[in-house]
């Protein structure tokens, strides 16, 4: 079907119209991973917005999702945004062009550029200068020197870290983040070998991550434990059920309420039936 008012906001008789879209408009979440700072540049205020990307991206094309970041950032802040995604080990990025565009002079368009930094196709030795030290944590994901082994280099790494003008609590910080980050790319052993727990203790990041890991361990004992009681009761009052085609769907519960509510649904239930139909709702 031709439209009038579709040809003039074309510039062009030869348009064909199809299904009319939705307007509704989806809101944008950044993800946990997304870096974003408010910065002075020497000619204007802007919006800093760095991706980080361990692969690439799978559910939408890195272009299109790095514009729908910047026009929602654009849009809340009403200021330039700057984006650049980090590519952390290969072959992540290879193909990212660093823009997204569409249209020509006639009819308009859109054209939107951004910073593409795949870091392990630097020079690391560059990331190695103490005085740098935002950088040092990254080093073990660049290429090392030439005829250098990747223990070698790790060590380097550690030792520059290590030997850094920076305070004991900063230098926890680096150790620990070099140890996150490097681990992406070399064997974590590696770290482990050279970056012992005393060394990041003094690191906010290193207790924060370490308390959350005790209790995440915590739940998933109580979850564990609730599951194991919940199926020991299923099978004393329902022994001729199949408690095996319940037992996979509980394991993927993740809310320690529901698990409680359901093992108490166990013991009362009327029947095993009774349990599934709870179990499914």
């Amino acid at each position: 079907m031709r439209s009038d008012s579709e040809s003039l906001s074309l510039h062009t008789p030869d348009v064909v119209v199809g299904e009319k879209l939705s307007t509704e408009q989806p809101t944008i979440k950044m993800h946990h991973s997304d870096m974003t700072f408010k910065v002075r540049l020497l000619d204007e205020e802007a919006i800093l917005h760095i991706e980080a990307q361990t692969d690439d991206s799978r559910d939408k094309p890195m272009p299109l999702r790095m514009l729908a970041y910047a026009s929602f950032l654009g849009l809340q802040y009403e200021l330039p945004v700057y984006s650049t995604v980090l590519y952390f080990r290969p072959p992540a990025g290879q193909d990212d062009p660093g823009y997204y565009g569409y249209g020509n002079e006639d009819r308009g368009g859109l054209w939107f550029s951004y910073t593409v930094i795949r870091l392990y196709e630097l020079e690391a030795e560059l990331s190695l200068d103490a005085a740098s030290v935002g950088l040092l944590p990254f080093a073990p994901l660049m290429k090392p020197p030439k005829g250098m082994t990747t223990k070698a280099w790790v060590q380097k790494c550690v030792e520059t870290v290590q030997t850094a003008a920076v305070d004991n609590r900063t230098r926890s910080t680096l150790l620990f983040a070099l140890s996150v980050f490097g681990s992406l790319v070399h064997d974590p052993e590696l770290f482990d070998e050279m970056i012992s727990e005393e060394m990041m203790q003094e690191s906010p990041f290193y207790e924060l991550v370490t308390q959350r890991g005790i209790e995440r361990g915590i739940e998933r004992g109580a979850r564990e434990t609730t599951i194991e009681n919940m199926l020991t009761v299923l099978e004393a009052r329902f022994p001729n059920a199949n408690i095996n085609a319940v037992k996979s769907h509980l394991e993927t519960i993740t809310d320690l309420n529901r698990l409680k509510q359901l093992n108490l649904e166990a013991s009362l239930a009327s029947n095993f039936e009774t349990f599934q139909r709870e179990l499914e709702t």
